[in-house]
């Protein structure tokens, strides 16, 4: 098997891995009696502390020789963390199990980006990411039906299971990369000799731009499922996490389908500004028909949504960082950044999020949340618009 499909494969076993219980946490803590606001609080809480430590992450990426240990590493203990909570589930540990999962899916975005980089080259990167994303997301489509068909006849308790087996399958996809050699230097996106400082980094107005909108992205994206898979639980609809597994089911499908079709294009600048813009157009969509509807049909229309926006930003962000900063020496360092500025969006969706929803309710809840993506697309076409004239 290639090099290439070997590098999907571990996107695909790892997908399941990285972001731990996801939407089930809420439905499994709803079972043990927390209320939205508490389920809210871990979230941002846990995201927030691990966010301090993004950039720190992205450098040591950037350094390390060791980067495949720090994924099985990662892998690992997010297995471990998950399974664990399941027996041990009060406030405290469930925070405790949930930091570890963050900081470990913190670390693992760059240092996944990192190996592929440093695998493939530059000129093989933009196709790989993308079919990286259409295997993530085959991934978690193939976990999410598993846990929908376990979750229906065995409870929630299998989903914590078939995260630990994902887990496993991850290291040995890990293993069979063994032989494939990683260029550091091209992985760090440096030069023979990296004279640009790292504090400079935080000065490119491109990165700076692409941050400041994908924390209004994830602030506006980040509690609309978890939300979704909540009001499924108080309606009666959803006790046992089928719910939950269908409707990451149906935007994980969509994802599929819009990576692979990404791998068809050489994303410039003028691409992306237009994808970006769709993808902040679509979550004010998805706002609006979540607020305003219940039932099965609305929520597959919703999830579709989710799945072109999600599915656009997760392939175009690592190559636009790639582009901007090549040459830099601190590719991962910047990825890390953008990350991290989309992270603390996604944490303080959760806070804002769970606070309207158990103050006001799931219909402004949904509003406020369409609203953050409204105030992204504004940021990102002045910003777009600020940067042509000043080239012209």
């Amino acid at each position: 098997m290639s090099v290439s499909y070997n590098l999907a494969l571990l996107n695909f076993f790892i997908a399941d891995v990285q972001d731990g219980l996801g939407p089930y946490l809420g439905v499994f803590l709803k079972q043990k009696g927390f209320s939205e606001f508490s389920i809210g609080a871990i979230n941002s809480i846990t995201k927030l502390s691990a966010l301090i430590l993004a950039i720190p992450f992205g450098i040591l990426v950037d350094r390390t020789r060791y980067k495949k240990i720090l994924i099985a590493l990662c892998a690992t203990l997010i297995s471990t963390a998950t399974l664990l909570n399941y027996f041990y589930h009060s406030f405290y540990f469930t925070l405790l199990s949930q930091l570890v999962i963050a900081l470990c899916g913190t670390l693992l975005a760059p240092a996944l980006a990192s190996i592929t980089l440093g695998i493939m080259g530059h000129s093989g990167y933009g196709v790989q990411v993308a079919k990286n994303e259409a295997f993530k997301h085959a991934g978690t489509s193939f976990c999410a039906a598993l846990s929908f068909v376990c979750a229906m006849h065995y409870g929630i308790v299998s989903v914590f299971i078939i995260t630990a087996l994902m887990g496993t399958l991850t290291l040995i996809s890990l293993y069979c990369l063994r032989n494939a050699k990683i260029n550091h230097l091209v992985a760090r996106g440096g030069n023979q000799e990296c004279k640009i400082p790292l504090k400079d980094m935080f000065k490119n107005k491109h990165i700076l731009l692409l941050a400041i909108t994908l924390f209004f992205f994830h602030l506006s994206n980040a509690h609309m499922l978890p939300l979704l898979s909540h009001r499924a639980y108080e309606l009666g609809v959803d006790t046992s996490g089928w719910y939950a597994s269908l409707t990451i089911l149906v935007a994980q499908s969509t994802m599929i389908l819009i990576a692979a079709n990404l791998t068809r294009f050489s994303i410039d600048e003028n691409l992306a500004f237009k994808l970006m813009s769709l993808a902040l157009s679509g979550l004010i969509i998805r706002g609006l028909i979540a607020a305003n509807t219940n039932g099965i049909v609305g929520m597959i229309i919703v999830q579709i949504i989710d799945g072109i926006c999600a599915g656009t930003i997760g392939v175009i962000v690592p190559i636009l960082v790639a582009k901007i900063l090549k040459g830099s020496g601190h590719i991962n360092a910047g990825l890390a950044f953008v990350i991290m500025s989309g992270g603390i969006g996604g944490a303080f969706s959760g806070l804002l999020g769970g606070y309207i929803a158990n103050s006001f309710g799931y219909f402004h809840a949904y509003i406020t949340l369409g609203a953050m993506a409204l105030c992204g697309l504004v940021i990102w076409i002045l910003g777009a618009i600020r940067e042509s004239t000043r080239q012209n």
